[in-house]
């Protein structure tokens, strides 16, 4: 099953900050294992990718993202029709590297026109996601796992909390209030 999520972002420097966070959030979201070193290379990626296209084009940029198994897609969409084109930059030049930094850091990488454009993209190789545990299945876990205490804190008024209990284990409550300040919780 490919896992998809889609973002929108204007062409302004600005949201090249915005575009990377959003991806990082996305694939944790999904449950995939980052270690340091890959996510900076996704940020990286992202960066410049989303940055050329802000550089190159006008109007809003699209940026997709796919996970199928243990393969990751960034797509960057935009309207500019010009492919792209490595250079060979100088050291005293301030652009033209990005393209062969997506093409270290990212397993494969590549360019296609579409329509109103141009499709750039570049995939990874990730760990496995974690498998989801749904919300219900999780709380019948926790219900069997802990049947002798249930405590719920809801709000009394906005300046204070108050706490329910039905079959109280006087110890778990002490170690509840023991972890709170003292203002926290009002008598039971």
């Amino acid at each position: 099953m490919t896992r998809r999520a889609r973002t929108l972002v204007p062409g302004d420097p600005s949201a090249v900050a915005f575009a990377r966070d959003r991806v990082i959030t996305q694939v944790r979201a999904w449950g995939v294992p980052l270690d340091k070193e890959k996510q900076y290379a996704v940020k990286l990626v992202v960066s410049e990718l989303v940055t050329n296209a802000i550089l190159h084009a006008e109007g809003f940029i699209s940026v997709g993202l796919y996970l199928n198994e243990e393969r990751l897609l960034v797509v960057v969409h935009d309207s500019n029709p010009t492919l792209p084109r490595h250079r060979r930059p100088t050291t005293d030049d301030e652009t033209g590297r990005g393209l062969a930094l997506v093409g270290h850091f990212a397993t494969r990488s590549g360019w296609e026109p579409t329509a109103g454009g141009k499709r750039v993209w570049a995939e990874f190789a990730v760990p496995a996601p974690f498998p989801a545990v749904r919300g219900e299945i999780l709380r019948r876990r926790m219900k069997t796992t802990s049947h002798r205490a249930y405590i719920t804190a809801r709000p009394l008024r906005p300046s204070g909390w108050t706490v329910e209990s039905r079959e109280l284990d006087v110890t778990l409550l002490a170690r509840v209030r023991a972890g709170l300040r003292r203002n926290d919780l009002v008598p039971v």
